[in-house]
């Protein structure tokens, strides 16, 4: 399972005053999506980097409270990659679960980097050229700033090792579909038969050409041309 569907995401707690970073690195098996609002996947993916901002939050950067920004950036990509569509969201009016029931678009190819660690990272500033978070320079009293620190190490996280992935294009060859209600329905799947075998034959070009493809819809015990 991890070495098929297996990848890593950073969750990140970014301090909107000092810009203080803490993260966690978690494992993945499906890409869960928040669609209520969106219209594209890569919309939901630029939402999930943008991420929620959490209010009278302390920080130990600036020893205040203030906002802070949680989002999640991918670090490692699987070999096979599930992107799933969060349809099923909470009615706190009703208490019941609804369905999200409008479309979201889905491009043939999907590019990560975008959305990956390095690549946001570096375009807001805070790697350097080795690809570290340069360091911040030292207070005036080091002496005061050493004893804070001594005082917070057991509240601080290890610090995370991220490594840097190259691969981040993924060609759609499968969606499940679902008919019905948040509590029941129907699910059913259309299938790209054509797993690239033989893309070494084809030019660049053709690999990202899913429409080319045969496609085959599996519902139940019927299996048809598509």
């Amino acid at each position: 399972m991890s070495g098929i569907f297996g990848g890593k995401q950073c969750s990140q707690m970014v301090c909107s005053e000092c810009g203080k970073i803490k993260e966690r690195i978690e494992d993945y098996y499906n890409m869960s999506l928040t669609i209520k609002d969106i219209g594209t996947v890569e919309e939901a993916l630029k939402k999930q980097v943008e991420g929620d901002i959490i209010s009278d939050y302390q920080c130990d950067g600036c020893n205040k409270k203030v906002d802070l920004s949680k989002r999640t950036l991918i670090t490692e990509t699987p070999n096979i990659l599930i992107v799933h569509l969060g349809r099923l969201v909470f009615n706190f009016d009703t208490f019941l679960n609804d369905k999200v029931n409008k479309m979201i678009k889905f491009p043939r190819v999907l590019d990560l980097k975008p959305f990956s660690y390095y690549e946001v990272m570096q375009n807001e500033g805070r790697l350097n050229k080795d690809g570290e978070q340069p360091e911040k320079p030292e207070d005036e009293d080091e002496d005061k700033a050493e004893e804070e620190d001594a005082e917070k190490k057991e509240d601080e996280e290890e610090p995370v090792e991220i490594v840097q992935d190259d691969c981040f294009e993924y060609k759609l060859v499968g969606v499940n579909v679902h008919s019905g209600t948040a509590n029941a329905g129907h699910y059913w799947s259309y299938i790209n038969t054509n797993r690239g075998i033989d893309e070494k034959e084809n030019d660049g070009g053709e690999w990202i050409s899913t429409d080319k493809d045969p496609w085959m819809e599996f519902n139940d015990s019927r299996v048809s041309d598509w």
